[in-house]
């Protein structure tokens, strides 16, 4: 178990000045807060969506443009960008170095398994059936062809591939003799869309650990993530007296955690002390003690 824990003290500090300076219930500024924090960390958590400021259209793997838009990880965008991420590791298309990957699996299509001139177990020859290299041969690892792959096989075989971030980097080589395949397994179009289909509906979960404490808060969320909110995240709150929030994930495997929760932390510690400062000005301006411009600048009155 991986437990992550942030020093909360100046973030309290911070919500009591708050609550002091605007003269509301602390109770209703955790609420609020708590709620903002949790919405920050799903926020910045991947998929974080692409980011434009002229709404440009990026090429997707496999073909196809995706409208960019303003950076949200709570958007459709992001949803994209995830589910985007995933067909690039499963069957390529993704950018590596000069070259484009091939994804972990390849698709069989109209390919065919061709009895070899000479017996060899270990090996299967294939007579590939797509337009660019019809009827070229080659021979792959007799394991690696699996045109009735299950989920479950196709599953396992991804697991042992993927890096402590969940994703496939360049396809490995297997030795046999003096012969290297490549670790692709092929499957039939309808093995390869199901799983892609399985792993795609996945998108969210890691959001989903923080969905529970930002949906008790009374923020927003989208479906995508708040389907796995129940299985992902706990929380406990109490917004009356001695107000709290303790909100707890589970099976989350999002990498450098600890630097997210920190960061998000950060973040809303500034935004509070902002909120303070700007209430403790108004207050000062309209007790006398301070003037403010039509461009926001603070002017403090100087002692006679």
């Amino acid at each position: 178990m991986i437990f992550v824990g942030t020093d909360t003290t100046k973030l309290d500090f911070a919500l009591a000045r708050l609550a002091a300076a605007a003269n509301v219930d602390l109770g209703l500024v955790i609420k609020q807060e708590a709620g903002n924090l949790a919405k920050t960390i799903m926020q910045i958590t991947p998929p974080t969506g692409d980011k434009t400021s002229g709404g440009d259209a990026a090429r997707t793997v496999g073909g196809g443009f995706i409208q960019k838009t303003k950076a949200s990880g709570l958007s459709t965008n992001a949803k994209k960008q995830g589910e985007n991420a995933i067909k690039g590791d499963l069957f390529g298309g993704k950018q590596m170095r000069k070259e484009m990957s091939i994804g972990l699996f390849q698709r069989i299509g109209k390919s065919r398994e061709i009895k070899p001139k000479r017996e060899r177990t270990e090996f299967a020859y294939i007579k590939l059936g797509n337009e660019f290299d019809n009827n070229k041969r080659i021979a792959i690892y007799r394991k690696f062809w699996r045109p009735n792959a299950t989920i479950f096989e196709m599953m396992n075989f991804h697991k042992r591939y993927r890096n402590n971030r969940g994703r496939i980097g360049e396809v490995t080589r297997s030795k046999v003799g003096r012969w290297q395949v490549q670790d692709q397994m092929w499957v039939s179009n309808q093995s390869a869309n199901d799983y892609l289909k399985f792993v795609q509906s996945k998108v969210g979960w890691a959001k989903a650990g923080f969905a529970s404490a930002a949906l008790s808060c009374g923020i927003r969320v989208p479906s995508w993530i708040t389907k796995y909110a129940s299985r992902s995240g706990r929380v406990q709150a109490n917004f009356s007296t001695n107000p709290y929030v303790i909100a707890t994930t589970s099976k989350n495997k999002i990498p450098n955690l600890q630097r997210l929760v920190d960061g998000a932390f950060r973040i809303r510690e500034k935004i509070t002390l902002s909120k303070v400062n700007a209430i403790l000005v108004n207050r000062a301006a309209n007790l006398g003690f301070a003037k403010i411009s039509s461009s926001g600048v603070v002017e403090y009155n100087k002692e006679t």
